[in-house]
């Protein structure tokens, strides 16, 4: 029940009283549950217990995302936490999610911190930081920060980085940024191959992938329950990885195993396809659909019997397609094309895709 309740977000908040009855009672598999609900009712008494997550590198993903999820309500105490995983986390997805977070949390003291992160090292860092500082919690900065992102929507080496900035300045003007072609990665026209085929439909773009092979009646997928219609069915040791993509309403990711079901991520996921990359198992996620597409790559990982998902490298748009380089690094194909310039029909029959490169520690690299 407060998983339901917590679906609804805001709009359950009515509950947390009782939510807060269930989450005293001491019971380990309803106390996590009762405060994901209330962090999804934005309710501050999920603050502290989410900053002691944050300490912990098991619980650090699920707290981040909790975190950018209570917005405002964390603020301030949330802030210097944020800013020290910024400038000291030991892997690039740490430093994003954190900079991430701090669009929706910090305040005016976190500003330096967020401009410096725009060139440090690692290209999911930068992208994360120029994301924050084009949200609402810095508008009020506006006028210092225009000059920031013409410069980065023009000079700037990540293609996500630059898409943040022309959607900033974007929302400054209120008109539409075209993207700098001297700054734009190599483009391709793809065509439809025996991987992947992109259906057009009127209110969406929705990506089809091809489905994984029947799985072995001897295997730990073939018995899930509508393993058929599954995007992503995934054999790992004597457990399933199990994705459902339902398009513009979002989809789970699950663990299956003998006598239990782990969901690793909210609702809101759209996982397409599962791959291994240097013997990690990565899940490609996304949709394109409306103004544009979005995407990103998620690890999958077991510790002492528990499975997590951690958002690991943020993409410049729906992923279309996907291969391994001869170093065994991911290269992905993806869009960000507009619905209306598909339904229009001023782009073509196809959609341009960005090839770009991700390496072990998640770095993005645009593909020649």
């Amino acid at each position: 029940m407060a998983s339901v309740l917590a679906a609804y977000e805001r709009q359950g908040a009515t509950a947390a009283p009782e939510v807060l009855q269930a989450r005293q009672r001491g019971d380990a598999r309803l106390t996590p549950v009762a405060l994901q609900a209330l962090v999804a009712f934005e309710n501050p008494v999920a603050v502290p217990e989410v900053l002691q997550q944050l300490a912990v590198p098991e619980c650090r993903a699920r707290a981040l995302t909790s975190l950018a999820s209570l917005g405002p309500v964390a603020r301030p105490a949330a802030t210097e936490p944020l800013l020290r995983l910024l400038a000291t986390g030991e892997e690039g997805w740490e430093r994003a999610r954190a900079a991430e977070a701090l669009g929706r949390v910090g305040d005016s003291t976190a500003l330096k911190a967020l401009r410096q992160a725009v060139y440090e090292p690692h290209s999911e860092v930068q992208a994360a930081a120029v994301r924050a500082l084009g949200s609402s919690t810095f508008r009020a900065h506006a006028e210092e920060l225009e000059p920031l992102f013409q410069q980065v929507l023009t000079t700037h080496a990540s293609p996500v980085a630059r898409s943040h900035a022309r959607w900033a300045l974007q929302a400054l003007s209120g008109e539409e940024v075209r993207p700098a072609s001297p700054s734009e990665p190599a483009s391709v026209l793809p065509g439809r191959g025996p991987d992947w085929q992109m259906c057009q439909g009127p209110t969406s773009i929705h990506l089809h992938w091809e489905k994984p092979k029947a799985p072995s009646r001897e295997g730990p997928c073939a018995d899930v329950p509508g393993g058929d219609s599954a995007s992503v069915l995934e054999a790992m040791g004597e457990a399933c990885l199990v994705g459902r993509d339902d398009g513009e309403f979002g989809g789970t990711l699950e663990v299956h195993e003998a006598g239990r079901v782990t969901v690793l991520e909210e609702p809101h996921a759209n996982p397409l396809q599962a791959v291994r990359m240097h013997g990690t198992l990565v899940v490609v996620e996304g949709l394109a659909h409306l103004f544009g597409g979005d995407g990103r790559l998620v690890r999958v990982e077991v510790s002492e019997g528990r499975w997590r998902a951690t958002p690991w490298v943020e993409l410049p748009g729906a992923p279309l397609a996907h291969g391994l380089d001869e170093a065994g690094n991911l290269v992905v194909g993806t869009t960000n094309q507009r619905l209306d310039e598909v339904v229009c029909g001023r782009a073509g029959a196809s959609a341009p895709a960005h090839v770009l490169r991700v390496t072990v520690d998640g770095r993005l690299t645009p593909v020649e």
